[in-house]
């Protein structure tokens, strides 16, 4: 079950909007124009169908993130009173609609205004309430000497990867009890077990990386160390990008694992060297293929360069949706750019990663005026 298209109506700078997705999809595109909020639509509506009994929906908290104020989310020039949110599951629609509620005092609540009309739906199978979802934030927490684990949810990291430790030892645990199995693609340690597995990517990915995970359950801590050419250090030791890679890997094959599963992350290249966001990018195109639905924002080439690398080798490009968003006159609009059997694009379209070019001919021409 994977969602196979999107509606949105006066959300944000989205005021009339319909994406059909695929397997794998990327957005990308300038600052401030529509990704994240795209995005937010998302969990917006996710969170809605899951508390729709509640009739109220908080905006302070959807999945980690602060949306800010009811009144605010609408488009600038709504001319509706509400929100509409829009997901087809296998051609199921998914509707919610979100309005002000009369209360002063409720202005960080949406009213779920169609709560009962999702009620009658929540026990079909292709729904919201049945599908997983899993969301990494871009703003991921960075090395820390121990985490602590709290607000645990099952099969997930956390927001900001938080529980990442944690859950790679529930799942080796999971794997002796209970078999689980990750698909064969993504199964590419000589072990079984789900940690070996979490490494071998990792050091796929940062070349000569080793990991180790130690749970203290009485005092609520666990450790992650890293090697890298070396001992086994603690995280502030080794850098940001190891630390901030390493919640993707172990979400992705957390969901590999399950069925009916929805990932989302921000920014996967964060502090990572252009070979490993290359890198990256073949693993979630991997993951994808292997029943993972996917959503990613990024602003980095080498991540859709290594997408596109996978899905063409896999002869699989009919699974992948490359959005590129601008905005125009305050309004986010967005162009589905086709990839092609050989992976190549069927269009670059201005702004689309054409910066390099833009900088080499200004070199170019400094050069031809002796600057």
């Amino acid at each position: 079950m994977k969602i196979d298209q999107i509606s949105l109506k006066n959300f944000k700078c989205h005021k009339d909007l319909q994406i059909d997705l695929a397997k794998l999809n990327i957005l990308t595109g300038s600052n401030a124009s529509g990704k994240s909020s795209l995005i937010q639509a998302i969990l917006l509506a996710f969170k809605s169908w899951h508390e729709y009994d509640r009739k109220m929906i908080n905006t302070n908290d959807v999945y980690g993130v602060n949306l800010g104020i009811p009144i605010n989310i609408f488009s600038e020039d709504f001319d509706e009173k509400n929100i509409q949110l829009g997901m087809s599951l296998e051609g199921k629609s998914n509707k919610v609609v979100l309005g002000l509620p009369e209360e002063d005092e409720s202005e960080i609540f949406f009213s779920i205004l169609n709560s009962e009309e999702i009620a009658v739906h929540a026990g079909e199978p292709n729904n919201l309430k049945n599908m997983q979802i899993f969301f990494l934030n871009a703003e991921r927490q960075g090395p820390r000497v121990v985490s602590s684990i709290k607000d645990i949810q099952s099969h997930f990291v956390g927001y900001m990867g938080e529980n990442t430790g944690y859950i790679i030892n529930v799942m080796d645990r999971r794997q002796k009890l209970k078999g689980v199995e990750l698909p064969r693609d993504l199964k590419i340690s000589k072990l079984d077990r789900f940690s070996a597995n979490c490494e071998e990517w990792l050091n796929m990915i940062i070349p000569d990386t080793e990991l180790q995970c130690n749970v203290d359950m009485e005092k609520n801590l666990t450790t992650v160390q890293f090697k890298n050419a070396g001992e086994f250090y603690l995280p502030p030791s080794t850098g940001f990008g190891i630390t901030y890679v390493l919640p993707i890997i172990v979400q992705a094959l957390v969901a590999s694992t399950l069925e009916n599963t929805l990932l989302i992350v921000e920014n996967p290249e964060a502090h990572l060297h252009p070979l490993s966001q290359s890198r990256l990018g073949k693993f979630l195109a991997l993951v994808a293929l292997n029943g993972v639905q996917a959503i990613i924002e990024t602003h980095s080439e080498h991540v859709i360069d290594g997408c596109r690398i996978q899905i063409a080798r896999e002869k699989m490009c009919d699974g992948i949706k490359l959005l590129f968003f601008k905005k125009v006159q305050e309004k986010s609009i967005y162009k589905s750019i086709a990839v092609r059997e050989d992976g190549d694009l069927e269009e670059w379209p201005e702004g689309f990663f054409d910066q390099k070019r833009q900088d080499l001919r200004e070199l170019l021409e400094m050069r031809r005026c002796g600057n």
